[in-house]
């Protein structure tokens, strides 16, 4: 493994600890799962300095926060049939019920519902005003 992929499954571990310990259903903790790796990986690959994963949780709401020293914010770029990058940010934006960047463009954050909200593409039909989940 290389160094990134170390610190991306570390990553995902220790989500994974944590949301059980929460008692996170599957569900979501799949998804969150899922976002954090996509996150730290942006983060190492685009990012610079120390990569740092917060995770906060209430009764509705799990918040992914990953930061890195960098100031150029995250953005979704359209991936091209052939490409093996550009897709993380929308399965991200999929999964989440918002994201966005903070902290002078460190931060990259997610939102997963925890509850009965599912975000777009959970959902059974889709809503027509994001038609690109």
């Amino acid at each position: 493994m290389e160094p990134k992929d170390v610190h991306v499954a570390k990553a995902r571990r220790t989500t994974a600890t944590v949301l059980k310990q929460w008692s996170l259903p599957e569900a979501p903790a799949e998804d969150a799962r899922l976002v954090v790796s996509e996150l730290v990986s942006n983060a190492i690959i685009h990012g610079s300095g120390d990569v740092r994963l917060r995770l906060r949780h209430d009764d509705h709401e799990l918040r992914i926060r990953v930061t890195d020293d960098s100031t150029a914010p995250a953005k979704r770029r359209r991936a091209s049939a052939a490409g093996l990058g550009g897709r993380g940010l929308h399965l991200v934006a999929c999964l989440s019920l918002r994201w966005g960047v903070a902290d002078g463009g460190r931060t990259t954050y997610a939102v997963i519902p925890t509850l009965t909200e599912a975000p777009p593409c959970r959902r059974t039909t889709q809503s027509s005003t994001d038609p690109t989940c």
